[in-house]
């Protein structure tokens, strides 16, 4: 009999973008067998927090756009409007679906926003 069980199956994956820079991020999701999931039924919702216990959003998961196909890809796009009203610095975020009454986590990690030069 198992002592301990893991519930949590998302991944860290840690995202560096620029302020000001339209936001544009392809993730492709594949089952144990490497057999693409189909994502056009699935609701997305990515936040992204000063910190993981922040109750306000720097960036809100509706400023982001949400595209699944069932070749297993999610595209999430932000526009270059909403990313120049985010100050550089570190933050965290996570990347949550519902389907069929579902809600799952898929990824985690820290959200780094480098600064712009040019306006």
């Amino acid at each position: 009999m198992a002592t301990q069980i893991n519930l949590d199956n998302s991944t860290r994956v840690d995202i560096t973008c620029r302020k000001g820079d339209t936001f544009k991020l392809e993730l492709t999701f594949t089952d144990d067998t490497n057999t693409a999931i189909d994502l056009s039924s699935y609701t997305w919702k990515m936040d992204v927090k000063e910190t993981d216990t922040s109750s306000s959003d720097v960036i809100s998961d509706t400023d982001f756009d949400y595209t699944g196909t069932s070749q297993g890809v999610l595209t999430i796009t932000a526009s270059s409007t909403v990313m120049s009203g985010i100050d550089g610095g570190i933050y965290v975020y996570d990347l949550q679906s519902t389907n069929m009454g579902t809600v799952s986590t898929w990824v985690y990690g820290v959200f780094k926003v480098n600064e712009d030069v040019s306006e």
